[in-house]
């Protein structure tokens, strides 16, 4: 038999819940926009959405779900998740390093009073994420900051959370992590350099986070693509051709795929498809018509699932960037 998952994540255009049981653990609302979000799971976050007007992420738990904040740190929590957010005023390049070494102490920590301790997801957004030259860049002043607080907290690179790291339009510093007490399996792509391991070319510090995922429980698996883009090694491939990075970053989920299929249990190919919720993050908004056209033909995933969002990549070469979550059941035998 087959025992129905009590996570069920929805993209659409109004929060509406599958069911009047399920409680919100998560929602993303993307543009903000002037009206501030009333539920405590809501995040608004400047991500202009390219294909809507209106766009939400919303991730529906059938069971209880509480809700509190620890210091700066909002908390949802259900019986197999908490998911955790800390958003702070715009810092410029020269207080980044200190404001996410602060931040991410304060959100680790606050995940670890729950009963949920194994962060799985990160998500990052800030605004002028490429600002600053050479090693005073934004984006590896975060890094910095982000590697300081795992040491302190004791968080080793081979068990960090899936990533995202993507510039806004505003909005300040987002942080926003989902964590369980359920088996965590990160995996690496075989056709990129870790992310841990990149050489510091990059910055002092190197970017902590795997690439991709998944959490096992008893009725579910929960599959997180990280941040993936046209990087082969540790190097940008087709430095500012929107078409060929495209087509690089769909070869780089594939082979990202390959690797979660190895190592999920049970024989069923893993792939990208009509079960899954990507975001489709492009530098440019005029890009957009040339970028869904090829994700439709590359990727087998319902267009109504994907959200195409203005958003500006860490490096600067680098022009589109595809993150994702996927859920599929698990299969329970009778005793």
């Amino acid at each position: 038999m087959t025992k129905h998952s009590r996570l069920d994540i929805r993209l659409a255009d109004h929060c509406s819940p599958p069911t009047d049981r399920h409680k919100l653990l998560l929602g993303f609302q993307f543009d903000g926009g002037s009206v501030k979000p009333q539920h405590p799971a809501v995040i608004s976050l400047q991500l202009k959405p390219l294909n809507h007007q209106q766009l939400t992420e919303a991730w529906w738990y059938d069971g209880d779900v509480s809700y509190k904040q620890v210091g700066a740190v909002k908390l949802a929590e259900c019986s197999e998740y908490t998911v955790a957010v800390i958003q702070t005023e715009s810092t410029d390049g020269s207080e980044i390093r200190s404001h996410t070494r602060q931040a991410y102490f304060e959100l680790i920590k606050a995940v670890r009073s729950t009963n949920h301790t194994n962060m799985v997801r990160m998500w990052n957004y800030f605004d002028e994420i490429n600002s600053g030259e050479g090693d005073d860049e934004k984006y590896r002043q975060f890094s910095i900051g982000r590697a300081e607080a795992f040491q302190a907290l004791g968080v080793d690179d081979e068990h960090a959370p899936t990533g995202t790291a993507i510039g806004t339009q505003g909005g300040g510093l987002t942080l926003i992590a989902v964590a369980s007490d359920h088996e965590y399996c990160p995996i690496e792509n075989p056709r990129q350099t870790s992310a841990f391991h990149y050489p510091s070319i990059y910055g002092p510090k190197s970017p902590k986070f795997s690439r991709g995922g998944f959490v096992s429980s008893e009725s579910h698996r929960l599959f997180l693509i990280s941040g993936t883009a046209a990087v082969v090694g540790h190097e940008s491939n087709f430095h500012y051709d929107t078409a060929l990075q495209t087509d690089e970053t769909i070869k780089n989920l594939a082979y990202l795929c390959d690797a979660i299929s190895e190592a999920k249990p049970g024989t069923r190919q893993f792939a990208l498809d009509e079960k899954s919720i990507l975001r489709v993050y492009i530098k440019n908004p005029e890009d957009y018509i040339l970028v869904s056209k090829i994700i439709s033909a590359g990727l087998n995933v319902d267009d109504r699932n994907i959200a195409y969002l203005h958003g500006t990549i860490c490096r600067r070469e680098l022009m589109v960037e595809v993150d994702g979550v996927k859920l599929e059941q698990v299969d329970i035998k009778p005793s």
